[in-house]
C-alpha cells in the first residue's frame, strides 16, 4: 500500500530541522501507519536524501505522524545546500510515495 493512498503530508522547518506530517484519511488508515509506518522506516527512505536521525511522533487526536529530523538542513532553510527553499517538500514526497507492506 502506498502511503500517500491513506494520507496526506505536510512540510516545514524551523532553523536546520526538517518536520515533516503525515494525516491519515481516516482511523483505519491512522491505525495501519501507527502500526506499519516506524522511524526506522522514514529513516531509511529518508537517508537516501539525506542522513540523519528521525524521531516520529504519534498525534492520534489528528491522526498525525510527526517525523522530525535535527540536522536535516544545515545552517537553515536558506543556508542549506540541499537545492532549493522547497526541498523539504520533496522529503515529504518520498514518504507518501512509500509502499508498505501489508502484510
Amino acid at each position: 500500500m502506498r502511503v500517500g493512498d491513506i494520507a496526506v503530508g505536510r512540510s516545514g522547518d524551523k532553523g536546520d530541522i526538517l518536520d515533516l506530517t503525515l494525516v491519515a484519511v481516516d482511523d483505519e488508515a491512522y491505525r495501519f501507519l501507527e502500526q506499519h509506518l516506524t522511524a526506522e522506516m522514514a529513516a531509511r527512505a529518508l537517508s537516501r536524501a539525506m542522513p540523519g536521525t528521525v524521531t516520529r511522533y504519534a498525534v492520534p487526536g489528528l491522526r498525525a505522524l510527526k517525523f522530525v529530523i535535527p540536522g536535516a538542513l544545515p545552517g537553515g532553510v536558506h543556508a542549506s545546500l540541499h537545492a532549493g527553499m522547497h526541498w523539504q517538500k520533496s522529503a515529504i514526497s518520498i514518504l507518501l510515495d512509500l509502499e508498505i507492506d501489508e502484510r
